[in-house]
Formats: C-alpha cells, sequence, structure tokens
C-alpha cells in the first residue's frame, strides 16, 4: 500500500517538475555515456591486450640432424608448456614467402634455404611473463638438438608493465566518473526535496515515516538513473558503430553493456537520492 502510494507520488513529482527531471535527465545520461564508453575503450584495450597475451611463446631452433618428435615428446612434459607445433624448414620458408610477397626477390639470393627446423612452444597464461619465458627456455636449451630459442622477455615485461598501469589509471577515471553520476543524481533530489519542504514538513506533521516520505524520491532517483543508462547505451551503440567505420572491428558485447548501464544507473540513483535523504530527514 505504501509502496503504491510513494511510486505514484513519485511519477506525479517527475511531471510536476518534469523541466528539472529532464535537465538532471540529460546530464545523467551524458555521465553514464562517459561510463559506458570508458567501458568501451577499457574492454577493446584489455580483449586486445588478451589476444598478445596468448600469443606469447617460445621459438626454439633445431640442429640439422635433431631429432623433432623425441623433442617435442620431452618439451611437453616441461612445467608450464601447454602445446608444442614442429615446422619444419620447407614450412618456415614458405610463411616467410608469403609475408614477404612484394619483396620475393630478397629470398632469390640464397641457394639454399637458410631456414632451420623449429618448435613454437605455448605456454599457460601463468608463465607468460619474463620470468616463465625465462625459467622454461632455460630448461629447453638443455635438451639435446636445441640450437636457441627466442622469446622476447623484455618485451613481455613492457607489456605487463603497461597493462599495470593501464589499470591503475582506469581505476581511477572510473572512480571518478562513478562520483560524477552520483553527485548529478544527489544534486537533482535535492533541489526537488527541497521544492517540496514544506508538504514534507506536514507529512512528518501527521505522522508520516521517513520511509513513506522516501519512496518518491528513492523512485525518482532510480527512474532518473535507469532511464540514463538506457539513453547511455544507445549513444555507445552509435558510438561503436562510428568506430567500427574507422577500425577493423570492434568489442562490444551488446547485452552486457545493456544489463551495466541499467543496473549501474539505478545503483547509482538509490545512492545518489538515498544521500540527499539521509541529509534531510536525519
Amino acid at each position: 500500500m505504501a509502496l503504491g502510494i510513494g511510486i505514484r507520488e513519485g511519477i506525479r513529482t517527475i511531471t510536476r517538475n518534469s523541466p528539472l527531471f529532464s535537465l538532471s535527465l540529460l546530464v545523467t545520461s551524458i555521465a553514464l555515456f562517459l561510463l559506458s564508453l570508458f567501458a568501451l575503450v577499457t574492454a577493446n584495450l584489455y580483449h586486445f591486450l588478451g589476444i598478445l597475451d596468448q600469443k606469447i611463446e617460445i621459438i626454439a631452433f633445431l640442429d640439422e640432424n635433431a631429432d623433432s618428435e623425441s623433442l617435442k615428446a620431452n618439451i611437453v612434459k616441461i612445467s608450464g608448456v601447454t602445446d608444442v607445433i614442429y615446422i619444419s624448414s620447407e614450412e618456415a620458408l614458405s610463411q616467410l614467402q608469403s609475408e614477404l610477397k612484394e619483396t620475393e626477390e630478397v629470398l632469390e639470393v640464397f641457394e639454399e634455404n637458410p631456414l632451420p627446423a623449429s618448435i613454437r612452444i605455448k605456454l599457460a597464461s601463468k608463465y607468460r611473463n619474463e620470468a616463465g619465458l625465462e625459467e622454461v627456455s632455460g630448461k629447453v636449451m638443455l635438451l639435446r638438438g636445441i640450437r636457441e630459442t627466442i622469446y622476447g622477455g623484455e618485451l613481455v615485461g613492457q607489456l605487463k608493465k603497461i597493462t599495470e598501469i593501464i589499470t591503475i589509471f582506469d581505476l581511477g577515471l572510473l572512480l571518478i566518473i562513478i562520483f560524477s553520476v552520483i553527485f548529478v543524481i544527489f544534486q537533482t533530489i535535492k533541489l526537488t526535496i527541497f521544492a517540496r519542504s514544506t508538504e514534507i514538513d506536514i507529512m512528518k506533521l501527521v505522522g508520516a515515516s521517513n520511509t513513506f516520505i522516501a519512496i518518491p524520491f528513492t523512485f525518482e532517483g532510480i527512474i532518473q538513473g535507469v532511464v540514463g543508462g538506457v539513453i547511455a547505451f544507445l549513444l555507445t551503440i552509435a558510438t561503436a558503430r562510428v568506430a567500427e567505420s574507422f577500425l577493423s572491428s570492434i568489442y562490444f558485447p551488446h547485452w552486457y553493456f545493456l544489463l551495466g548501464s541499467v543496473v549501474s544507473g539505478m545503483v547509482f540513483g538509490i545512492i545518489g537520492s538515498s544521500i540527499a535523504l539521509r541529509r534531510f530527514l536525519r
């Protein structure tokens, strides 16, 4: 009963103060759009870093008369190794020729195939770092028939450091945007409360509980957050489509972003209205 009356009062408050609500909704939508845009950029960045991380591997070059099958069997037993792929010298040359189609004459100076056979060594995720690569590479080099290994340990270490810096920066920016959204909703509800302060005082005098008084304003905050989240999601879709015309592909899980925008708006609406009401009702 009280909930139904509170929701009706919330709708009446929104329609009666529609200019203020519309302006606040616009600001909330923009703030949530910035949050959604931030999430889109971050998701694509980490998706790209995840692809790079999966490509981290060790290349072991073999001696001319090495037993490739025996080496594969021994390498796959090393802790951290998930898969091994043998590449013959002919396959290596074919791959190089396909990559150098425009400069094939460079390879014509060689009378014989200069590329040795090799083994690509794929690693578990916890070994895709400078220390893990060095550890596995050291063990591989102990095997007879291995001429040399390459893995770019320093580059991998730099990639991990860049990832950590990006994570810290993302968290800081995320907090700023979240507080901005909550502040906008808080200010909107506070102005609405001030506009109805006389009516609220009368409700208190006739014995209305704080919960009953708070329901309309909490409902207004939720509506503002949810509608703002939907608008932000639609703006994000439009932005992603524009970005796809310049980039080859965009990682954009639509349903996750829709759910995230709506739930975030709802939560921020409840938090913002609760802060405003706590100051007024205490």
